[in-house]
Formats: structure tokens, C-alpha cells, sequence
């Protein structure tokens, strides 16, 4: 009967243990370095969805104004007529007959659109983890068509190109966001 007794109470060998604990620490391992890799992957993603909608917004902003307003081809910037495209800064009028300018400017080593509603004093339109490494106006027709004799019949409309990258933390090593649109004045003065 002691015999017996014996044999029961065998327990695990010590290779055993160590076979079972190296499976275990292979696989707590694994699940880490998966866990990290896909929360890595989520940040990234998100530092591109919110560059591409901080870009969107400053789009928006200056698109918004187009609509509504129209080019000021008299404004000291173009001097009665656009000479060449692209430009660097894009002169409305509002509904009100107020200038509005946009541009884009180097604040602290990013690049930042500014508007301005005389072109002295300006205000970013950029949150700080975003910065602006091109923007240019392709302004249409090149003389303004609302004139006694216009050249053209076409309405006014601005191409507005602009490229922007999430400087943030979670940005860092992600490409670059392009973006680009047309936009027509909604302004008739015929």
C-alpha cells in the first residue's frame, strides 16, 4: 500500500516546468508584441485622419470665402491683373466689400495659414501639430470679367493647392497629405 501511495503522488519534473513556462512566455511574448504593433498602427491612422481633416478644414475656410465673396484683382497684390500663376497669396472681397487675404507663413519652424481681413494683422487658421509645406492660388481668368468691357465672360475661380504633415509625435514618419480644389465665386455683378 505505501508502494501505491507513491506513485500518486508524483508531481511535474523540472523540464516539465520550464517546457511549460517557455511556452507561456513565447506567447504572453507574442500577444505584446502584437498588442503594441496594432496600437502603434491605430495612432498612425488616426495622425493621417486628423491631418486630412485639419487640411479639409483650412481648405474649407478659404473655399467658404471664394463662394461668397470675389477677387479683388485691384488689391496692390495683383495690380489690377494676375501676371502669372500660381500666387502666393489669394485677395477677396467679402459680401461687404471687406478684404480678406490668405497666405501661407513660417511661424516657429512650421508652415501655417494666416488670414487676415487687411492684410496687417493675421490669424492662424492651423492647429500646432500641423504644418503647411505648400500653398498656391491658381486664379482664373486673369483680368477681372465683372469690368465695363470684360475680356472674358468666365466667372472668377481660384484652384487652391495646398500640402500639409502632422508634426506630432504620432506623425512622425508619415507621408505627406495633398490636397487640392476649385472653387467658383458665387458672386454675379453683370
Amino acid at each position: 500500500m505505501h508502494k501505491r501511495q507513491q506513485d500518486n503522488q508524483q508531481g511535474f519534473t523540472m523540464i516539465e516546468i520550464l517546457v511549460t513556462m517557455a511556452i507561456f512566455v513565447s506567447a504572453v511574448s507574442s500577444l505584446s508584441a502584437i498588442f503594441l504593433y496594432s496600437n502603434q498602427s491605430q495612432r498612425k491612422t488616426q495622425a493621417i485622419q486628423q491631418t486630412q481633416s485639419d487640411s479639409r478644414f483650412a481648405m474649407e475656410v478659404i473655399a467658404q470665402q471664394v463662394r461668397k465673396g470675389s477677387i479683388d484683382y485691384a488689391s496692390t497684390q495683383y495690380g489690377g491683373t494676375i501676371a502669372s500663376n500660381p500666387q502666393d497669396v489669394l485677395v477677396l472681397r467679402d459680401t461687404a466689400d471687406n478684404q480678406v487675404w490668405f497666405r501661407r507663413n513660417e511661424v516657429g519652424g512650421r508652415g501655417v495659414i494666416e488670414m487676415s481681413e487687411n492684410g496687417t494683422l493675421w490669424v492662424e487658421l492651423t492647429p500646432p501639430d500641423l504644418s503647411i509645406t505648400l500653398l498656391k492660388f491658381y486664379i482664373s481668368p486673369s483680368a477681372d470679367p465683372f469690368i465695363a468691357s470684360p475680356a472674358t465672360n468666365q466667372q472668377p475661380m481660384v484652384t487652391i493647392v495646398m500640402t500639409s504633415s502632422n508634426i506630432s509625435i504620432e506623425g512622425e514618419g508619415l507621408p505627406s497629405v495633398s490636397t487640392q480644389t476649385t472653387v467658383t465665386s458665387r458672386q454675379y455683378v453683370r
